[in-house]
């Protein structure tokens, strides 16, 4: 390890430190031949000297394009712990690996299920994961890793991941910590070069200095690229080129003195995943050869043999053999390679490699590529998937051949979460077809990501008018030009689309056919025109249907419920959208369902219920990558803490979210503004509070939410008159609308502009349905209670604050509850100076989930796979709960959680 003691003593400590439990990643870069490999081979060492198990995965640069290659050969060797995982994780893994059931699970459960096979490993002794060449692992494995890398805690892993030290970056968006291995200095370059080469004459030794300048790998190999040969020969064959490539000329002139049958068992390994040695000998034997002719390329130095696999000594020596072969011996490999996997029952890997074979458009291949998508699906691999179709589509004999799988393509991609990706795909099919059907998936992947993720590539006519014309074509093209048009109209009301573009949009949607019974139909309106549509969608979707012909359906249907201001009954769709997508295990949906149910929760004010639900669905969307949707969730959750009068929370939520989300989003805007409002309200900082609420009424339809927080903030700060100017608009906008909450907000905004508010506090206490939304019940009899101490009337007084503050202290609304109280205690009322906290204070959110779900019996594994948790996290987490709630055991939650919110 000559210039490399130092870093090596440091990986070394953190070797030392995560036999602790202290889990640690660090990401070594620097550029081929820098010394990388030889610095993870001698940690590989160290650990196994002092008790660490290690598992390692190398990147293939043949083999970047096979989905989850990288995961198979890092837990090969675990596959016999796979089945002691909690039942999701564990099929999840299994149809992964291929070794069924297919259950096509979503990444996020992969993930999950890969963290609770290394947290169990790590459970018998410590572990060191090394992953080589991260630049040429497939995304789904280094996706997966970064999720692991992530959430690991506590755990004795160290995990070393080695790139190059040029763009693309993998894992730079982490921000993990960095070992940047420089050139070496002068003296400890002699002192390599000696003590690898000590024959080598001066001329031949200063010549190899100045052309290695410094790279460890280029002194020791182009100094035996020297042997025999006169230096001034060596160098005008190739000056000063990149030094990469001088190494990978060197290499392919020692692979080219070997004989034919070694390099042709050295192009096998070059052109498949992980080298294993079973592997290469099935390969081999298909092409005449045998083990024992690799003799003399392990006698050069070019590889070695572990007890199951072919390692190259260095990266450049497999890039070398494999761009050095002709492509007549690289088409015989991949083809044996592909019988081989054929026979092993491998199907995408087989016709990966028959396509790698393919030299120009191949209709039989690209049918085998879409057979292995299809099956790379089932199995969740869905980014091998995305390129499986891709390659598809670059063999298509004809564009809509071509466009279809691009199509294709770019749903698997979004599925994948490779965004920018997907947009590329499926502009692509786009641009490549004329079949509406065709057109209407990629429109829909396209949209899909705009909603979620930012990505805005056409505007929504484009959109609706593609919808349009799929819904002519077939009967069951009707449901996917449905979903475009419920997609687009999503798309609208979260960006605020002019009027003018929607009803062109209704327009379009009034020329798809009969479709007004159907129930999106009535959705899709109320989206485009809540005023319009809106009350008649609430009428229309009153009954929630007994089954769904998706799994998203419930969730969008509970979105077309939403700009009516039905909560409670939106609420209803998204709970039942939340537990079809937990049944189904499509994580997706499971993340979109817990932000839409926890911002309706909240909106109704069942703030207890609808904090966890908005956690689970900020932390399943942020290990996703749906950002929006997670600025969503957060602007939910900092909303809930403003109630709450969590200040330091609700700030921390809110920078989260603006950080992750768009101005334009005007759903997130919302959110953001009314929640940094209400906490100004909270305070008593009423124009702070004003100038954040009008800017939230500012917004059509959704605005509405706020309006009784800004009358209130107007008229404790002097703007009274200007509002009473905006509530008679607003009254106009909203009087189509039959909802309680807003009818009752509207009621308590006029009682609170007016002399005598009596009447309209009464009339906003008295409309059915109000008990939908108990905060808002409270904050009415508050605001009426005061009122009516103001007019001396004081026993009267004392029964509506003393109900509005027992309200809030059951929901734990602390600004609220002292308000009411000190109105109370004003009155005569006898109140303890401080109110008792929330009985579950000491619990977080998500440990007050867990709790619940241990209370009804359920196991750590059964908890882990409903939350999407290591089952080893759900553990800790109840080693944490007991003695918050002062209990031992699992036996006494029941009791101990009863009486929480």
């Amino acid at each position: 390890m000559i210039g490399r003691e130092r870093e090596l003593a440091e990986l070394v400590e953190l070797l030392n430190a995560g036999r602790t439990g202290e889990a640690t990643t660090v990401v070594v870069r620097g550029e081929a031949g820098i010394g990388k490999s030889t610095l993870l081979d001698a940690l590989e060492r160290a650990a196994v000297d002092i008790g660490f198990q290690t598992f390692v995965s190398v990147g293939v640069q043949s083999e970047a394009s096979i989905g989850m290659a990288g995961l198979h050969q890092l837990l090969h060797g675990a596959f016999d712990r796979v089945d002691a995982l909690p039942p999701q994780q564990r099929d999840a893994l299994r149809s992964a690996f291929g070794l069924g059931p297919d259950v096509s699970p979503d990444r996020l459960v992969l993930s999950v299920a890969v963290l609770s096979l290394l947290e169990d490993l790590a459970g018998d002794r410590p572990l060191l994961l090394v992953l080589e060449d991260v630049q040429w692992l497939d995304e789904p494995s280094l996706g997966m890793i970064g999720f692991v890398a992530r959430r690991l805690r506590d755990v004795p892993v160290l995990i070393v991941a080695s790139c190059r030290d040029e763009p693309p970056a993998p894992l730079s968006t982490m921000r993990l910590p960095e070992m940047t291995l420089g050139r070496l200095p002068d003296d400890a370059a002699a002192e390599l070069l000696g003590s690898s080469n000590p024959a080598l004459d001066p001329a031949a030794r200063a010549m190899v200095l100045d052309e290695a300048e410094g790279n460890p790998l280029a002194l020791i190999e182009l100094a035996r690229g020297l042997a025999g040969r006169d230096p001034a020969e060596v160098t005008g064959v190739h000056p000063r080129l990149p030094l990469s490539e001088r190494l990978e000329r060197v290499f392919a002139g020692q692979v080219a003195g070997l004989p034919e049958p070694a390099q042709d068992l050295l192009l096998i390994a070059a052109a498949t995943t992980g080298s294993r040695l079973d592997e290469l000998t099935a390969v081999a034997g298909r092409l005449g050869l045998g083990l024992a002719d690799l003799e003399p390329a392990e006698e050069a130095g070019l590889v070695r043999a572990t007890a199951s696999e072919l390692r190259f000594r260095h990266p450049l020596v497999r890039s070398a053999v494999y761009e050095a072969a002709s492509r007549q011996r690289r088409v015989a490999v991949h083809e044996a390679v592909a019988d081989m996997l054929t026979a092993s029952g491998d199907q995408p890997g087989a016709a990966w490699h028959r396509a790698a074979a393919a030299t120009g458009a191949d209709e039989a291949v690209a049918a085998d590529l879409d057979r292995a998508a299809e099956a790379l699906t089932a199995r969740g691999d869905t980014g091998a998937a995305t390129r499986s179709w891709a390659r598809a589509a670059d063999l298509s004999e004809n564009d809509e051949d071509r466009a279809r799988r691009l199509a294709f393509a770019a749903e698997a991609a979004r599925m994948a979460g490779l965004n920018t990706a997907a947009v590329r795909l499926a502009a692509t099919a786009i641009h490549t077809s004329a079949n509406p059907i065709v057109l209407a998936r990629a429109a829909l992947a396209e949209e899909a990501i705009g909603i979620t993720s930012g990505f805005i590539s056409r505007d929504p006519l484009q959109m609706s008018s593609i919808a349009r014309r799929t819904a002519g074509v077939a009967p069951e093209a009707e449901l996917l030009a449905l979903a475009l048009m419920y997609s687009t109209a999503v798309f609208c009301a979260a960006y605020g689309t002019g009027p003018d573009i929607r009803q062109r949009i209704v327009e379009d949607l009034d020329a798809i056919g009969d479709t007004n019974e159907d129930l999106m139909t009535a959705g899709i309106r109320a989206l485009l025109d809540p005023a319009r549509f809106g009350q008649a969608a609430v009428e229309r979707l009153r009954e929630i249907p007994a089954a769904f012909r998706t799994s998203q359906e419930a969730s969008s249907l509970g979105l077309g419920v939403e700009p009516a201001h039905d909560w409670v009954l939106a609420a209803r769709y998204h709970e039942v959208g939340l537990t079809q997508s937990r049944q189904l295990r499509t994580v997706g949906d499971v993340a979109t369902s817990s932000v839409v149910l926890g911002r309706a929760l909240a909106a109704q004010g069942r703030l207890a219920e609808a904090l966890p639900i908005a956690e689970e669905g900020c932390r399943i969307t942020a290990d996703l990558g749906e950002h929006f949707l997670s600025a969503i969730g957060e602007a939910v959750v900092a909303h809930i803490h403003a109630w709450r009068g969590d200040t330091e929370a609700s700030t921390a939520a809110l920078a989260r979210s603006r950080a992750l989300g768009s101005p334009t989003r005007v759903d997130m805007t919302v959110w953001q503004r009314w929640s940094q409002g209400l906490v100004e309200l909270g305070a008593g900082r009423h124009w702070n509070a004003y100038i954040e609420l009008n800017a939230v009424c500012d917004i059509p339809d959704m605005g509405l939410l706020a309006i009784a927080d800004l009358a209130e903030a107007a008229c404790r700060s002097g703007y009274a008159t200007q509002f009473g100017e905006r509530l008679a608009e607003v009254k106009e906008r909203a009087a189509t609308f039959t909802s309680p909450l807003i009818r009752m907000l509207l009621l308590r905004a006029d009682g609170l502009l007016a002399e005598d508010g009596e009447p309209f506090f009464r009339a906003a206490l008295a409309l059915p349905g109000g008990h939908g939304y108990p905060l808002q019940v409270a904050r009415t009899r508050l605001a009426y209670g005061e009122w009516l101490r103001r007019q001396r009337r004081i026993n009267e007084a004392r029964i509506e604050l003393t109900a509005a503050a027992d309200v809030f202290r059951e929901a734990g609304a602390r600004p609220w509850t002292a308000r009411a109280e000190a109105e109370a205690r004003a009155s005569g009322v006898a109140v303890p100076e401080t109110a008792d906290a929330p009985q579950n204070a000491a619990l977080t959110a998500q440990e007050l989930q867990i709790a619940r779900l241990a209370a009804e019996g359920r196991t750590n594994k059964e908890i882990a796979d409903h939350l999407f948790l290591s089952h080893r996290t759900v553990g800790a987490h109840l080693y944490r709960i007991f003695p918050k709630l002062g209990i031992n055991g699992r036996g006494a939650l029941r009791d101990a959680i009863a009486g929480l919110a």
